[in-house]
């Protein structure tokens, strides 16, 4: 099982390649019925906007060192039945979010994590 991050404007997309979405999100789209995943989502709290971001990776990482990534994975794969998973949230690939710590952290423990991207065919050259 491959474990992607992507975003949820991407769910549609990512199910019609046969990649099971999950969000990690603590709240969802009201359009999205797919799955959740809310171990490693930010607290309520965080998602106000008077915190800083630096407060906002320092309350994440606490949810991290917490995080039972092994018990995590096997959530994911459960969920996937065999097929590769991605993370959703809210923000585009560019933008700064929780995905982005949670893959670094998971990448740091030896589980490979990477953003979802679309490969576009390519042309073929006529010369």
């Amino acid at each position: 099982m491959k474990i992607y991050t992507s975003y949820f404007a991407k769910a549609g997309t990512l199910a019609k390649k046969g990649i099971v979405p999950i969000s990690i999100a603590r709240w969802t789209p009201k359009w999205y019925e797919g799955e959740r995943v809310l171990d490693a989502a930010p607290t309520p709290d965080m998602l106000k906007d008077d915190i800083t971001r630096e407060q906002y990776i320092e309350r994440y990482n606490t949810i991290l060192r917490r995080l039972d990534v092994k018990r995590f994975v096997e959530k994911l794969q459960a969920i996937g039945k065999g097929k590769n998973v991605a993370l959703l949230c809210y923000e585009k690939p560019e933008d700064f979010c929780h995905r982005h710590l949670l893959a670094e952290h998971m990448n740091k423990l030896g589980y490979e994590v990477t953003e979802w991207e679309e490969k576009k065919p390519e042309q073929m050259s006529l010369f």
